[in-house]
């Protein structure tokens, strides 16, 4: 298990984090890589790296989770952000091989942001294809 830290710099952003996975799961060898965020207003998934996708992203997003005035919880910034994350979810799997992740020629790991900017905290396991005895 690998940590990274990702800095956000904006209430909302998408920072690409395909690197940084790439560095730590670099001598794993082959299985799945799971990445896992450990904060409820920010959220992980896969994307192209295409230029106006993430703006669209974030678009459709908004889209689909409307900014009310009135919540039962907090405030409704923050309640939207929750939602937004749950929509996208807090983890990706993806193969790794030969200690490479298998991911498709225009695919990115991106963190996207609801609430910040931000700390956030994103823990990286590979999990190995060995079978133990």
């Amino acid at each position: 298990m690998s940590i990274i830290q990702v800095s956000t710099k904006a209430s909302e952003q998408i920072v690409d984090i395909t690197g940084d996975i790439a560095a730590v799961i670099a001598s794993a060898g082959s299985g799945v890589c799971t990445v896992f965020t450990t904060h409820t207003t920010c959220a992980l998934t896969i994307l192209t790296d295409e230029a106006g996708i993430a703006a669209d992203f974030l678009r459709v997003l908004h889209g689909l989770v409307p900014q009310l005035t009135s919540y039962v919880h907090d405030s409704p910034d923050h309640v939207r952000a929750h939602v937004l994350s749950a929509l996208v979810g807090p983890s990706v799997s993806v193969p790794v091989r030969d200690g490479r992740l298998g991911l498709g020629q225009f695919q990115r790991i991106v963190l996207v942001e609801f609430e910040g900017p931000r700390e956030r905290t994103i823990d990286v396991r590979v999990s190995s294809d060995r079978l133990e005895p």
